[in-house]
């Protein structure tokens, strides 16, 4: 059994290799990044490497699988049932997972990085607005409320998206008040 002090290395070395692939992809496309470059970017040596990855699109590819369950799992911890006021919390808890885990939305937003993934993501959102929107916006007339869904989810998306690209310097409880009013906005044009 590992010990506590064996599992926090794992971490360490698992979020240096996120954050030093996050960081390669701003410089070229991952095709072109070895393992070399990147164990020699976070000062590991290749066989740590090798102990968590098969090469390097394993890495990106287990990225993406962890934050596509962690969005679907703030997804089901807050049904339209527990939003009775609208998505803020919703919201929040996302852009509170943006922050925490950078590296992987610099990586998602990246110029390098096949947008298939933020197209996915995107997907993942609607799916959520789609199931929804009929329980927090009843008033709301069906082709409306695909509309809204559209506007909302795009503009959710850019806004993430500008944010990453900025710097991430305004603290996510504002970034999710800024989409909880824009939404709010939309849906009462939509009603």
């Amino acid at each position: 059994m590992n010990s506590p002090a064996d599992d926090r290395r794992v971490r360490k070395t698992k979020k240096a290799l996120r954050q030093g692939l996050a960081q390669l992809l701003q410089e070229k496309k991952l095709k072109d990044i070895t393992v070399r470059e990147l164990t020699d970017a976070v000062d590991l040596h290749r066989g740590t490497f090798y102990v968590h990855y098969r090469d390097i699109y394993d890495l990106y590819d287990k990225m993406w699988q962890e934050a596509n369950q962690a969005i679907r799992d703030i997804f089901r911890q807050y049904p339209p049932e527990e939003l009775p006021g609208g998505p803020a919390p919703l919201f929040r808890a996302i852009m509170e997972y943006a922050w925490e885990n950078r590296d992987l939305c610099q990586m998602l937003f990246g110029p390098n990085v096949d947008q298939s993934l933020v197209q996915e993501l995107s997907g993942i959102a609607g799916e959520k607005c789609a199931q929804d929107w009929a329980v927090l916006y009843p008033n709301i007339a069906l082709p409306y409320r695909d509309y809204l869904q559209v506007y909302v989810v795009g503009g959710c998306m850019g806004v993430l998206r500008r944010w990453v690209d900025t710097g991430m310097r305004e603290p996510p409880k504002e970034m999710a008040a800024l989409l909880e009013g824009i939404t709010k906005s939309a849906a009462k044009v939509a009603g």
